[in-house]
């Protein structure tokens, strides 16, 4: 049998088979069938998206989770007198202080007998709200992404001082105790500043180491028992020591001599007076104790800024006013001020609001050694204005010349000490009942005074004199010469003076009695200075 060469047969790349294979013929399928009915390659499914997906939520939750429950809580790594507080609410931990210090008892024995002492007894008085709110505020501060790591720690430690009073312990354990007196603080007499008033040692058993030991077992919130204290008696120092005391007087003081009040564009409108400066503070000798809301300290002194303010509002701000009234002073011929004839004061407008936080402002400013508080508003300052009054007393003319703004406004006739000469005013070699040179100040003044006195002269003699009723008198020298109503037993005009022709006193420098009166007003004096006296010859 003959095959045809046609392309029936088994071509290698042929439909059919190959001669030798011995195979049967493939089945013809179409190319496009095949194509849309072969598999698909495989699709792989990421999976690792979603997972991160759902991490990235549950951390969110977790992150939102743990912020919305610590945001009345104390932080993580939070502790409070070295105990852990984390998680706990401000009313959790005050009630834990408050627990602690009801049931805290600490057992004393002095010579046999025994007795257990709580803590009023010893006057511990624990703000546990103040403190609890400390601990729950404690790292909120620092760095957001730190506030909850669990491994940045933070302690609160606020001191708890206790008022130790060893006659508590008189009943309870039959001592014989006196209290310590604390060194205190008032205002002088003068009002100007303030002053130290000593305090006293007290004696007894000393409550001290039972206070210590209360404390102690209050701090540890319940991670320890009271110990056993033994006493004995002693003297016991106060609380405020003098010297404690003598450091708030001088810090108080400071602020008092610096005028420390309110500024106002740039101009002081207002001090704090003492005594209120005294009543917004407190003396505090443990310069780590826990300060309460509103107050700041410096060194010893605790200023209050509620009582700054109380202090502002009641006796500063309602003496302002929108307009000024210039101020008028009667000043010496040194340009001191002698007499206030009128305070006056500033037009000053505050701007709405702007001294609601006075007291916050103060106590903040005195704590840091500043003593001014700057207030938003506007000031229409006041001027001064003086009249400068002096005089002068002329040996040689036997005149009182008195001088208002630089001109002469009186002169009076007077007869001076009888050892000055009439003539030229010198004082004699012995210099024995003369009126004195130089200058001088009025500093001490009588409506009426009854001179009397001995002295004894250079040669030995005694000169004595009783003059009762001398009118309007004015000293000037602190030997004891005045300028006063001529001491005669009858009126004695200023010309009558004129016509006498000599010296009568002895060392004093007397006008007229139609004179005197006048001149007592003319001549003036203040607290600090009086109207300057020259003498001359």
């Amino acid at each position: 049998m003959s095959f045809s060469s046609g392309n029936h047969g088994m071509g290698a790349d042929g439909d059919g088979f190959r001669a030798d294979s011995g195979q049967p013929p493939a089945p013809q399928v179409d190319e496009l069938t095949i194509a849309q009915h072969a598999p698909q390659g495989r699709r792989r499914r990421r999976v690792w998206p979603w997972v991160v997906l759902g991490v990235a939520v549950l951390a969110v939750a977790a992150c939102g989770g743990t912020y919305a429950y610590f945001q009345d809580r104390a932080l993580p790594g939070t502790t409070l007198w070295g105990q852990p507080v984390a998680g706990k609410s401000e009313q959790q931990i005050a009630r834990m202080i408050d627990d602690q210090v009801a049931a805290v008892r600490v057992p004393v024995t002095y010579e046999g007998a025994q007795a257990q002492i709580d803590a009023a007894d010893l006057g511990i008085d624990v703000d546990a709200d103040m403190i609890a709110k400390q601990a729950v505020d404690a790292k909120r501060s620092g760095p957001f992404w730190m506030r909850y790591l669990p491994w940045e720690h933070s302690d609160v430690a606020p001191t708890i001082t206790p008022e130790a009073d060893p006659t508590v312990l008189d009943a309870k354990l039959g001592t014989n105790s006196a209290k310590p007196v604390d060194a205190t603080l008032k205002v002088t007499e003068d009002g100007a500043h303030v002053e130290t008033v000593p305090g006293a040692n007290g004696s007894g058993a000393d409550s001290k180491a039972v206070a210590d030991e209360a404390v102690a077992v209050i701090e540890s919130l319940g991670s320890r028992s009271a110990k056993t204290v033994a006493l004995t008696m002693d003297t016991i120092e106060p609380n405020v020591a003098d010297a404690t005391a003598d450091q708030a007087r001088d810090s108080l003081n400071a602020l008092i001599d610096a005028k420390a009040g309110i500024v106002v564009g740039g101009e002081k409108v207002a001090t704090f007076s003492p005594a209120a400066l005294l009543d917004a503070s407190r003396i505090e000798p443990n310069e780590e104790s826990t300060l309460k809301d509103g107050e700041t300290r410096s060194g010893v002194v605790v200023f209050d800024s509620s009582k700054l303010q109380s202090h502002y509002d009641e006796d500063i701000k309602p003496h302002y006013a929108t307009t000024k009234e210039d101020r008028e002073v009667i000043v010496n011929n040194n340009d001191e001020e002698v007499v206030v004839l009128k305070e006056g004061h500033d037009g000053v407008r505050i701007k709405d609001g702007a001294d609601a936080k006075v007291g916050e402002q103060a106590a903040e400013a005195f704590a840091g050694g500043e003593g001014d508080v700057q207030v938003d508003g506007e000031v229409d300052p006041m001027a001064v204005k003086k009249t400068k009054r002096h005089v002068v007393v002329d040996l040689s003319d036997h005149k009182v010349y008195a001088y208002e703004n630089g001109k002469q406004v009186k002169a009076f006739n007077m007869s001076a000490g009888q050892g000055n000469d009439y003539a030229t005013g010198a004082c004699q070699p012995s210099g024995d009942l003369c009126t004195p040179l130089g200058d001088f100040e009025i500093w001490l003044k009588y409506p009426s005074q009854h001179m009397s006195g001995t002295l004894t002269l250079s040669d030995g003699t005694k000169e004595t004199w009783d003059a009762p009723d001398v009118g309007f008198v004015n000293y000037f020298s602190k030997t004891g010469c005045a300028i006063h109503r001529i001491a005669t037993d009858t009126p004695y005009t200023d010309a009558q003076i004129a016509a006498m022709g000599k010296n009568t006193s002895h060392g004093c420098v007397g006008i007229g009695w139609d004179a005197a009166e006048w001149f007592y007003d003319f001549a003036v004096q203040g607290p600090d200075h009086g109207v300057t006296v020259h003498v001359q010859q």
